[in-house]
């Protein structure tokens, strides 16, 4: 019999293949041809099928599909740790909004290349972003190699960014003309928040968000100060104000969801909406926790995310599944909250689902070949009793040794293939001096 062709085997001491069986195969293979999985099984049954015209052996590792970040800010790794310890409406208000104010195009093309470099290096291979001048952030991720969902971020108008509602449709138009043929890239709408926008406008583009066929994106229910902000402005709670304009619906991707009623919970589990968690942004803002298992247990699909640098501080979904599962487990007393197979669901194909990507979260024959290896050769990773449990639980972005998105090897035992490490590092160190004169003309 001969053997079939690929380009790729991958070789690891166990494949986490999060398929529909959640199968784990040790000693597997997954076999590779264009950018994507052919095969996936033992190594012996892989090889009595398949030859590569290149092969990767990479030990004693842990293969499994690439983390996928639901929720963030990229070009916010140049305002890491600008401001900690605040509250989030004075953090946002007082630093970051006059520091964003002042940014162009080559400092969140910068900020962004910084970003996609962390998350490559730390296994995440996709991420649903909002920011402004997006554009930007989809020249970095088209260099880099990663896959993006583009938001281009709004706020009431006018605004620094945009004078009219009309002009900032015309962008986001022009956004989705760039890349409506991208194998890697696409984009989403973003309205900031419904305290920081107006329902008409929220109506409004989610009317556009209908026309381009994409999601519609929103940070909602993220702190009790929001909330009262919002009663203020409107005389209802957040979600109250989706529901009255008909805004809760499959497409709607909602941030956060910390301060959330059963009531609103029900709205959002009937609605088909989905919502991401970002439990150490939440945490380090002091915004409150996220009823995790309520909503899960209420059948809405929910995705992990680290939100922005900014608030993090860094892009480690890694520690985020381990926040996401612990944080549980001791505000409900219940060790069995979120076990890691959950865990590891949300920050894979859950958050595919969240991104509107049916082809990537999972190894198997058909996917996108969005695929990272662990190294288990370091002491904090041994012995190794379930490789599921050591990934949630020990496992962090640092213990990443290579990460392949579309079939292509982006970055391998410390190297990066496709982002220029040292200028990015060097550029970014030079915006801090940019960042802190924009606080103190404010």
């Amino acid at each position: 019999m001969s053997l079939l062709e690929c380009d790729l085997i991958i070789y690891g001491s166990s494949v986490i293949t999060q398929d529909e069986n959640r199968s784990i195969i040790n000693d597997g293979a997954i076999a590779v041809t264009g950018n994507k999985i052919s095969d996936v099984g033992p190594k012996s049954e892989i090889n009595r099928k398949w030859t590569a015209s290149k092969t990767l052996d990479s030990g004693k590792s842990i293969l499994m599909p690439g983390m996928i970040n639901s929720h963030t800010h990229v070009p916010m790794t140049l305002m890491r740790g600008v401001a900690d310890d605040l509250p989030l409406l004075t953090w946002l208000h007082d630093y970051i909004f006059p520091i964003e104010a002042g940014l162009n195009k080559e400092l969140v093309e910068l900020g962004a290349h910084l970003g996609c470099a962390e998350m490559i290096a730390g296994g995440t291979t996709a991420f649903l972003d909002g920011y402004m001048h997006e554009d930007a952030v989809g020249k970095a991720v088209d260099e880099s190699g990663i896959k993006a969902v583009l938001g281009e971020g709004f706020f009431e108008f006018p605004s620094p960014f945009f004078k009219t509602a009309e002009q900032a449709w015309e962008v986001m138009e022009g956004l989705h003309e760039r890349f409506s043929k991208h194998d890697r890239i696409s984009i989403s709408i973003t309205p900031h928040a419904v305290f920081t926008t107006n329902p008409d406008q929220l109506v409004e583009s989610m009317e556009l968000a209908e026309k381009l066929d994409v999601p519609w994106q929103i940070h909602c229910a993220e702190s009790i100060p929001e909330t009262e902000l919002t009663l203020k402005k409107f005389g209802k709670r957040p979600l109250e104000v989706l529901r009255d304009n008909g805004l809760l619906t499959a497409r709607t991707r909602i941030h956060h969801c910390v301060d959330v009623t059963e009531q609103e919970i029900s709205l959002l589990s009937s609605s088909g909406t989905m919502v991401s968690h970002n439990p150490q942004s939440n945490l380090k803002l002091g915004s409150g926790i996220c009823p995790l298992t309520k909503l899960l247990d209420a059948g809405i699909t929910v995705g992990l995310g680290t939100d922005g640098a900014a608030s993090n501080n860094d892009l480690n979904m890694f520690e985020e599944m381990r926040t996401a599962a612990l944080l549980q487990k001791g505000i409900l007393q219940d060790p069995t909250a979120i076990p890691a197979q959950t865990a590891l669901d949300l920050a894979t194909v859950n958050s595919a689902d969240f991104l509107g990507l049916t082809d990537t979260g999972s190894i198997k024959p058909g996917m996108k070949a969005d695929i990272i290896a662990i190294n288990m050769n370091k002491m904090h990773l041994k012995p190794v009793y379930n490789p599921l449990s050591h990934v949630v639980y020990c496992v962090g972005a640092q213990d990443v040794s290579l990460t392949i998105c579309d079939g292509k090897v982006l970055y391998h035992d410390g190297k990066h293939f496709t982002v220029d490490i040292e200028t990015v590092s060097h550029e970014a160190e030079k915006a801090v001096k940019w960042a802190l004169s924009r606080l103190k003309n404010h």
